[in-house]
């Protein structure tokens, strides 16, 4: 009787570095390939593990902002947020470095604001607040405090 081979089972951590390195490949040929290699993953990966979600939603709304697709950056940030206390919890003391890496926050004031939703565009720049994202966000939100 043959043996049955187990599948190949990788931490969170493995599955992140996996995605990262496919998108910085996918990237060299302009943020549309990067952008289909981050739905294909979505697609083929049902059970991608919500930490590795916020860091997929991050690539794809500036890919999406790149591609000046601002509805589409919303969508991703929204997923970026949703996910982000599962990236915590999976990235461990990592968080910290890879919450200063992203760049979803940004992308979503830029979108909120090209959309003329300057309200969600200040609840982002609360949100960077609460997560100590540095004082550039205090003067972000005090450029949109208008739109009270």
């Amino acid at each position: 009787m043959a043996k049955r081979t187990e599948p190949v089972r990788k931490s969170v951590k493995e599955i992140l570095e996996d995605l990262l390195t496919g998108h910085r490949e996918a990237s060299f040929n302009g943020p549309a390939s990067a952008l289909k290699y981050l739905n294909r993953t979505f697609e083929g990966q049902q059970s991608l593990p919500n930490g590795v979600k916020a860091v997929a939603f991050d690539l794809m709304a500036e890919a999406k902002a790149q591609l000046q697709d601002w509805e589409g950056v919303t969508e991703a940030v929204q997923g970026f947020v949703t996910n982000l206390a599962a990236m915590e919890e999976a990235l461990g003391h990592g968080f910290r470095a890879a919450l200063e890496a992203t760049t979803a926050l940004e992308r979503g004031v830029q979108a909120w604001s090209e959309l003329g939703d300057f309200h969600a565009a200040l609840e982002l720049c609360d949100r960077a607040i609460e997560l100590k994202l540095g004082a550039h966000w205090e003067a972000k939100r005090d450029s949109l405090d208008w739109a009270r």
